[in-house]
């Protein structure tokens, strides 16, 4: 059995009556993973939604990486997450497979 680093849900989810788990995220041999949540918001905010989760993921990233190494620069992180974002939106990405999700 391959051995799987499978993070923990976040406490604060507990302390709530409902939550949803929008995305999974793995890298395997190099290969990208991913399981989305999509069709839990209304088609025309969920761009909108997604657009600030990935921003929220950055935040919490960057943070992270701030309490780790508390002299890098906070600035520069975000612009090399925001450098490698856009370049990654702009690239020409062949998807094998299939994204897969709850469908609500």
């Amino acid at each position: 059995m391959p051995r799987l680093d499978e993070l923990n849900i976040p406490t604060g989810v507990f302390e709530e009556n409902e939550g949803h788990e929008l995305v999974r995220f793995w890298i395997s041999s190099g290969v990208d993973h991913v399981s989305l949540n999509i069709g839990l918001f209304d088609s025309d905010e969920e761009p909108s939604v997604w657009g600030s989760v990935a921003a929220d993921i950055a935040k919490h990233a960057v943070k992270a990486m701030m309490q780790d190494e508390p002299t890098r620069n906070e600035a520069a992180l975000y612009a090399e997450i925001e450098r490698a974002f856009i370049g990654r939106l702009k690239e020409q990405t062949k998807f094998e497979g299939q994204l897969k999700g709850d469908v609500h």
